[in-house]
């Protein structure tokens, strides 16, 4: 006893230390449920104490935002979703036949006219138009238009649709698609090139906090992505879902699949006529993969496998985003990002091609926006095309000197949050105030090529 009241400092260090200690003892082994945000794997670096600091942080966070849980470790199969009675109250009931109005002649011809800004999609339509005249069946002509999947491309249409069909930019840009995700999807809404895509992802986003984060903004407030899609119900044809690496950490599999599932259907409830994508996590560099025991490519891997069970249950597409973006060896090519994580400008064409010839045609006016597609889009394990300068000496394969102010990026923190494009989004990242007054578009102002290459730089992902 006169150890304590000689040292009542080191004392007070002991226990909570130990305190500490036995608490991750109690996260890790399950004995009591960590927060979602956790990372429970046999890292040496969250075992233990620095596991209850992460816990316990998780839920001084959520206090403060006053954000709730959901329990995502009860097993949930694809079923009906059903909304809160807040939601019904704000937004009202949602309207089954919402979006199915047909298009008047007017609208028909606006969404011709979009896809016609480009010379070349209007010729591949006007060529199709001859081959009906010639008598040429729209079915036979469809098929014409469909992608041949690659070897190594493992992508899946799902069973409600017939394949996959190669279209012009008017299919993305006619102001009813939405892409949801992390900082990787925001970057690929930054600098796609794609106008009018409307943007709900975000540094750090992930899929457990799509029913609780509220960071959407709106006239009535910030909304979580339940409440922007009940909002907007029926708007949405086209929703590309974009989650996982900054849920690697996860240990229980079965709570990522979980979350998943309910929220696709969250989004098939409030957009019912919307085809909805997931795409697969895109692999990280090499170097990036030999630095962790959680954030590595087998781990991504397993995780995609998981994925492409999610989206055969749930009936959706299903995109292999690293058919394109990985190399032979299964990594993602050095050169392909500063961070070892997020493409570059200059590459994300690669994923715009690619989903140019990965699209599915849920509707009639979508029919409109088949075309012969911009022939192959290029694998990462070829030599890839820098857009500005037509340059295609570099090998992706190999890491590339960046210019001296392109290296000072910092490397993300080993609790990856997948996003961080905080520069870029600093300067591009524009809230637009619709009609609706609930959407928050990325305006693309991809005439500013400043910062380009190394906009992925920051401490999460």
């Amino acid at each position: 006893m006169d150890f304590f009241r000689r040292f009542p400092f080191l004392t007070t260090v002991v226990v909570i230390v130990s305190v500490l200690f036995i608490y991750g003892i109690l996260l890790t082994s399950g004995v009591v449920k960590a927060s979602n945000s956790v990372n429970l794997n046999n890292d040496p670096e969250t075992v233990g104490v620095a596991t209850a600091v992460q816990d316990i942080k998780a839920r001084a966070g959520n206090w403060m935002e006053g954000i709730n849980e959901r329990d995502y470790s009860v097993d949930y199969m694809p079923t009906e979703y059903v909304p809160d009675e807040d939601i019904i109250n704000t937004f009202g009931p949602a309207d089954k036949n919402s979006g199915e109005e047909e298009l008047t002649d007017e609208e028909k011809v606006d969404r011709v006219l979009r896809s016609e800004e480009d010379d070349a999609a209007a010729a591949r339509r006007a060529e199709r138009s001859e081959k009906m005249k010639n008598g040429e069946t729209d079915e036979v002509i469809r098929d014409a238009f469909k992608t041949r999947l690659a070897d190594n491309d493992s992508s899946d249409p799902g069973d409600v649709y017939d394949g996959f069909y190669a279209v012009d930019d008017g299919y993305f840009t006619a102001g009813d698609t939405v892409i949801i995700g992390d900082s990787r999807e925001e970057g690929f809404g930054l600098y796609s090139g794609l106008p009018n895509i409307v943007s709900y992802a975000q540094k750090s986003y992930a899929v457990h906090q799509v029913f609780t984060k509220k960071w959407i903004d709106s006239e009535i407030g910030k909304l979580t992505l339940e409440e922007a899609m009940a909002a907007n119900q029926g708007k949405f044809r086209k929703i590309y879902i974009k989650f996982g690496l900054n849920e690697m950490g996860w240990a229980d599999e079965a709570a990522f699949d979980n979350a998943y599932y309910q929220l696709i259907d969250m989004i098939k409830y409030y957009q019912p006529n919307a085809v909805i994508y997931i795409q697969s996590i895109i692999n990280v560099t090499a170097a990036k993969s030999n630095e962790s025991n959680v954030f590595n490519n087998p781990n991504i891997n397993a995780r995609n496998e998981a994925l492409k069970v999610v989206a055969a249950k749930e009936h959706v597409a299903y995109l292999d985003l690293n058919s394109v973006f990985a190399d032979s060896e299964g990594n993602l090519p050095g050169d392909f990002a500063s961070d070892g994580i997020h493409i570059k400008q200059k590459y994300m064409y690669l994923w715009v091609d690619f989903l140019k010839n990965h699209a599915v045609i849920g509707n009639e006016g979508d029919a409109e926006y088949i075309s012969g597609g911009d022939s192959a889009y290029t694998p990462a394990g070829d030599t890839p095309v820098d857009e500005e300068t037509g340059d295609t000496s570099e090998e992706p394969g190999e890491e590339t000197e960046e210019k001296p102010e392109e290296e000072t990026e910092e490397k993300p923190s080993e609790t990856v949050s997948e996003d961080s494009p905080e520069t870029a989004a600093e300067d591009k990242t524009v809230v637009d105030e619709p009609d609706s007054g609930v959407i928050v578009d990325t305006e693309e102002d991809n005439s500013n090529t400043d910062n380009k290459d190394n906009w992925e730089t920051g401490g999460g992902i």
